[in-house]
């Protein structure tokens, strides 16, 4: 129970500190602008944030546009995370081999080494996340619609040392040691991951002479959860998603949204997503069992654009929470885009957390237009605890 506690313990303190990402999907240009969306996405990400963008978008195109793919991924303190388990599990593996031949100075300094490594590993945690994604949005004027497909997994990986295991390294007898069996501490892999396969239809009508759009996005939705949990000797964080560690489900989920134009230049946007509340069980490890949540987002957002520049804003309208264990989020976004040229944009943004649970992110990105038909976006993002993440993406125009 002890080390049950511990990391329950630890699995807070890694997620409150290091876990930065935030928008539960990636696509270039938003994430260049810290994340805001609701109110400014291009045709390509309208279907990931706010299904209105399309309607307001179409009058502009003659042709539809394929992205394919949206490829972005985070991490903080990773590297270090791992190399430190390397360390431990050859200090471990060198002790074993020298109590079997009884060769005591080699047990002398192995069991310094694995206690130095054991020591040095307390109250350490790392965070990943990766994601997949790509729309096809169709030339269609009436109604405008997208088909759109996105996953996500974020992940955050912990030590848990217990004292008993330094306790009995510091008494084992180099010259009658006892055999060696697993270590009490763990290393640990909590993740969820959540899939989407819809389609997004957007609704154009004008009130009292105001540009209105409504959207919605219905989708099928896979929901996997991942509780990896093992002896630090034997830890593996490759191995987390292997099937004994791993539950899912299919669900059906529903994103809506809404965007005006008040004024020419600024657009008002409003997006409601995963309307239908979600929660799947991890697997039950060592005794440890975490439930992860999909629930309801609202987010609300505003852009203004004038000549060659645009800036743009939005605000979650209430928290969100992952895992029920761990901390809510609730972000403020603020980025900016200048048209170069008319084949280069540069981008800017923010990101902070309201509740404080996640660090705050900078991040900085580029857009090249190629020809009449390629688009190539790159994005880089950096932020506390050694966090950086970066997307890359590219859509074709027909």
């Amino acid at each position: 129970m002890r080390f049950l506690n511990s990391v329950f313990t630890m699995v807070l303190c890694g997620l409150s500190v290091s876990a930065f990402a935030g928008q539960q999907y990636y696509e270039a240009r938003s994430d260049a602008m810290g994340g805001a969306s609701v109110a400014s996405s291009n045709r390509e990400g309208a279907a990931f944030i706010n299904p209105a963008l399309l309607a307001v978008h179409a009058p502009k195109y003659s042709g539809g546009v394929v992205m394919l793919p949206a490829l972005g991924g985070d991490a903080a303190n990773v590297n270090n995370l791992s190399d430190q388990f390397d360390l431990l599990q050859l200090s471990y593996d060198g002790l074993e081999s020298a109590i079997n031949v009884a060769d005591v100075a080699e047990i002398e300094r192995y069991k310094t080494a694995l206690i130095g490594d054991l020591q040095s590993l307390e109250d350490e945690s790392a965070y990943a996340s990766a994601g997949l994604g790509f729309s096809v949005v169709l030339p269609t004027k009436r109604m405008p619609m997208a088909i759109f497909y996105k996953t996500y997994i974020d992940a955050v990986s912990v030590a848990a040392i217990e004292q008993s295991d330094l306790d009995l390294l510091e008494n084992i007898d180099p010259n009658n040691p006892p055999a060696l069996t697993d270590l009490d501490s763990q290393g640990a892999v909590i993740a969820g991951a959540v899939s989407d396969l819809g389609v997004a239809l957007s609704f154009p009508i004008s009130i009292v002479n105001m540009p209105i759009a409504v959207g919605i996005s219905p989708k099928l939705q896979r929901i996997d959860t991942y509780n990896y949990v093992i002896s630090a000797n034997d830890f593996d964080a490759g191995d987390f998603d292997d099937e004994k560690y791993r539950n899912k489900e299919t669900a059906f989920n529903l994103d809506v949204g809404v965007a005006m134009q008040p004024i020419e230049g600024m657009l008002i946007g409003l997006s409601g997503r995963n309307l239908i509340n979600h929660k799947v069980d991890t697997v039950e490890s060592l005794g440890r069992q975490f439930t992860y949540r999909v629930e309801a987002l609202y987010t609300a957002g505003v852009s203004y654009e004038w000549n060659r520049f645009s800036v743009t804003t939005d605000i979650d309208l209430n928290k969100n929470k992952r895992f029920d264990e761990i901390d809510s989020t609730q972000y403020w976004r603020l980025g900016g885009e200048i048209q170069a040229t008319d084949w280069l944009a540069l981008r800017l943004g923010y990101r902070h957390d309201l509740e404080d649970s996640t660090a705050d992110i900078y991040s900085i990105g580029t857009g090249f237009t190629i020809g009449r038909s390629f688009n190539f976006d790159l994005t880089g993002m950096m932020g506390s605890d050694d966090a950086v993440g970066g997307v890359i993406q590219t859509s074709y125009h027909f």
